[in-house]
């Protein structure tokens, strides 16, 4: 790794080089200028680009330039106020201001039509107007594609200023020879007229804070300054640093850190909770005419549905009294609702088949007699839960075996008469935390804020716009159970895919089968993480390479808690010596496969070639065996 003073060494000898020309901005060589709604922009002598011609309400800008930085860090934009705008400003809009809603950079190569987006890390202005939400201002608002906020300025601010925004790639871009950039200034507004009518596009590969603000960069400072100061050092030393890869990573880690660290002790000070309170004066309501909103009908009070439980009250009735009406031993409804409830938990199916409608619409049960005396058991046990579900499991209904002969299923495909055990897919949420179980990852800790599994980059950013990123929780925070999984409801977490919806009221699990399912047990990172870990529990079992079978019966044995027969061994072992002829001929490979999620192998990329081969090997059999059907079914 190269050191600061060698590093610095080479900036001075660059700077020096270059004499008096030198900038750490270079300007590309544009090939191509166009617009999508007919603006036309062309290239000045001095380099700046100068639209003119019509004046749509919004246009789209796209510049097609060659870098003549070899590694792009990244990029400059700076308005040019002109005599021919309006007061002189920076556009030939109503006012002379501009609004930038969105900023894109892609590469493609020479002639072709394929495109490669490149991630924007951050923008940063010199001159913007402190907006919040979703109006006109900040620069940051750039970056992702709601047109309804962006970069913009003061109407007051003077012409002599140049507003000059900074845009910071997520990681260095080198071009091939036939590749070539394309820049999109997007002015898309509700407001419109604001489209910048004249600027400049420079380049740079200087990393660090130099491509975070606006600043004179340290790299000038030195270029202008004879000696160098303790200020001026610790810039260059910070510089440095940003592309030091180990030291990234250790940041990297000790920042996610902190932002959990500091989400946790917010999390845990006094929250404001919204609390549904008795008004002084209750409000009238109103029959609704054709359930219009604001066509109002007679005017009703509060009561029981006497259908089901006819009930009177002295005074005006409150919310305790419907608490009460729900648990009184006469309504019929409650504890046969629950208990079917706790038994299609067990079952997968209640003994109603219709847990959301127990009404004329709905299934009539088919073990009525069953549901009636496990209804009288749950009010005489005092709403035990617990209890009732206890005597579920333990019946001799719930333990019978889920095999099945043809006749018997002809007979009954849908088992409603009990004669053999339940046999249905676990639920997502149920497999992981299983996964986490069987891995010795699992964390029991009950209570507090949620948590923020492991999911597939930019599926917030696409749902939100861009707005909204989404960071895993780090350290044994990831490996809690997925009830406390963080949730939005526009956007579920993604291993959840037989999850509920949220967009209406669902009491029964949706059951399906997709290639999604297979997709994710196979390539989610936690399951992943799981295979791996298991697999190097079954090296430190057994940690002698000859014992393979011991090693694969671990496995075998820690995922499905039985030991495997001759033929699952044989086909294990297949596996094994294929996958670990590969990872022997390509450990690098073998090391990326292993290190996943938080999982960081014994030595990391000094990891001996042949334990990564092992591991490696190992963790594909552990994987397939987590993918089993037996593995993922209840039966």
């Amino acid at each position: 790794m190269e050191s600061f003073e060698g590093w610095l060494n080479q900036q001075i000898d660059a700077i020096a080089a270059a004499k008096s020309d030198f900038t750490p901005w270079a300007e590309p060589t544009i090939r191509e200028l166009t617009t999508a709604q007919g603006t036309v922009l062309q290239q000045s002598p001095g380099g700046e680009i100068v639209a003119s011609g019509p004046l749509p309400r919004q246009d789209d800008y796209r510049i097609v330039a060659h870098s003549p930085v070899k590694s792009i860090t990244g990029f400059r934009i700076e308005a040019l106020a002109d005599e021919s705008h309006t007061h002189g400003k920076w556009t030939r809009g109503k006012d002379g201001i501009f609004i930038l809603t969105n900023v894109k950079l892609q590469v493609r190569k020479s002639g072709d039509f394929q495109f490669r987006e490149i991630e924007i890390d951050s923008a940063h202005a010199n001159v913007e107007v402190k907006a919040k939400g979703r109006n006109y201002g900040l620069v940051s608002d750039t970056l992702n594609d709601d047109p309804r906020n962006g970069w913009t300025l003061d109407a007051e601010l003077e012409s002599t200023i140049t507003p000059t925004a900074v845009f910071a790639l997520k990681s260095p871009l080198t071009l091939a020879d036939d590749e070539e950039l394309v820049l999109w200034l997007m002015h898309r507004s509700t407001e419109g007229d604001a489209n910048i009518g004249r600027f400049r596009f420079t380049l740079t590969d200087q990393p660090g804070a130099a491509v975070r603000s606006t600043d004179p960069m340290p790299i000038e400072r030195l270029a202008n300054q004879p000696t160098i100061d303790e200020t001026l050092r610790k810039q260059l030393v910070d510089q440095f640093l940003y592309d030091h890869q180990d030291f990234q990573a250790a940041k990297r880690t000790a920042d996610a850190a902190r932002r959990h660290l500091s989400a946790m002790k917010k999390a845990a000070g006094e929250l404001s909770v919204m609390v549904l309170g008795e008004r002084e004066q209750r409000r009238a309501t109103h029959i609704l005419q054709r359930g219009v909103w604001d066509q109002k009908g007679d005017e009703v009070n509060p009561s029981f549905p006497e259908s089901i439980l006819a009930r009177t009250t002295d005074g005006e009735q409150t919310r305790l009294d419907l608490a009460r009406w729900l648990v009184d031993p006469d309504n019929p409804l409650t504890a046969r609702v629950i208990v079917n409830h706790l038994w299609q938990i067990a079952f997968g199916d209640g003994l109603v088949r219709t847990p959301e409608d127990f009404g004329l619409q709905g299934e009539a049960p088919a073990h009525p007699d069953v549901l009636d005396w496990l209804a009288v058991e749950m009010i005489h046990s005092g709403w035990d839960i617990k209890h009732i579900l206890r005597l579920i499991v333990t019946s001799e209904t719930y333990r019978q075996s889920s095999d099945a002969s043809a006749e018997m299923i002809e007979r009954d495909p849908s088992n409603r008469m009990l004669a053999r055990g339940a046999r249905y897919r676990l639920p997502s949420w149920m497999i992981r935390d299983a996964a986490l179980r069987n891995s010795g990852l699992f964390n029991p800790m009950f209570g507090g804020p949620p948590v923020m599994p492991y999911q597939p980059a930019g599926v917030w950013e696409e749902i939100f716009m861009g707005r909204y990123s989404y960071e895993p929780s780090p350290g044994p925070a990831q490996y809690r159970r997925t009830l406390y999984a963080f949730w939005r409801r526009s956007s579920a977490p993604t291993f959840l895919f037989d999850s509920a919806q949220r967009r209406v009221c669902e009491v029964k699990t949706m059951r399906t089968n997709t290639p999604l399912h297979a997709l994710t047990l196979l390539n989610d990172v936690g399951m992943l993480e799981a295979a791996s870990t298991i697999a190097a529990g079954a090296i430190d079992a057994c940690p002698s390479h000859e014992e393979v079978d011991s090693r694969l019966a671990n496995i075998f044995k820690r995922i499905l808690s039985r030991d495997p027969k001759s033929i699952e061994r044989d086909a294990m072992r297949e596996t094994y010596t294929q996958s670990y002829h590969y990872y022997v001929t390509a450990p690098a490979d073998a090391i990326v496969f292993v290190t996943i999620g938080q999982s960081q192998p014994d030595g990391n990329e000094s990891m001996e070639n042949k334990k990564a081969a092992e591991t490696a090997a190992l963790m594909v059999v552990a994987s397939m065996v987590m993918n089993l059907d037996e593995a993922i079914t209840h039966e």
